[in-house]
């Protein structure tokens, strides 16, 4: 029986970037698709962003504000992995991640608020913290310590500057995915990159 060929691993995002800088026209065909068949995957991609970063900030001190949102991550990072996810960063205040499985990554994102209503219960708004989160779908370029693409702006934008506090958003590329025991509902369109999607809410 013949052996199936073990991929290559992915590249560090230095690598990736120093292969692409011996990049011509000549060689960008081959090259291309050597990256892609070792980097692209379809995966769903959700980001996390606090609410009240700058208020918070200002009313109470960086570092109380990095105190919490440290506690905070610490918990949400077991139920990412819990739920099979793969933390790709967390950087600023914001945690960006992947699920194989939308229904996953969601169920993740659910487990996560209910878990930040529990923490923020009886304490004041100086120890409290809240997410806006944002999901999308589709093939993204992966490398072994980053991701990359148009798919991964778009759950960036949405998590970041669309959701509200407590809020979970996905476009209909993951909506479409998600079985009917994830309750959602169509929240609004808008237009990101010249492209509408339409935004649906989860409940929970």
């Amino acid at each position: 029986m013949k052996k199936k060929a073990k991929k290559a691993a992915r590249p560090t995002a230095e690598q990736l970037f120093a292969r692409l800088r011996g990049r011509t026209r000549a060689n960008a065909d081959v090259l291309d698709r050597d990256i892609e068949n070792e980097c692209v995957v379809d995966t769903t991609v959700m980001m996390c962003d606090s609410s009240g970063f700058t208020r918070r900030t200002h009313d109470y001190g960086i570092l109380h504000f990095l105190s919490v949102m440290t506690d905070v991550y610490d918990r949400v990072e077991k139920i990412l992995m819990k739920h099979r996810g793969i933390l790709i960063s967390r950087g600023a205040d914001n945690l960006l991640a992947i699920f194989d499985d939308p229904a996953k990554g969601v169920d993740a994102a659910i487990a996560m608020q209910r878990l930040l209503a529990a923490f923020n219960k009886g304490k004041t708004d100086r120890d409290q913290f809240q997410l806006c989160m944002g999901f999308h779908r589709g093939k993204i370029l992966r490398v072994s310590d980053g991701i990359f693409g148009d798919k991964v702006n778009i759950a960036s934008k949405i998590g970041e500057d669309l959701a509200n506090a407590d809020e979970i958003l996905v476009t209909g590329e993951v909506a479409k995915r998600l079985p009917s025991r994830i309750k959602r509902a169509y929240a609004r369109s808008v237009t990101l990159g010249g492209k509408t999607f339409e935004l649906h809410r989860v409940k929970y």
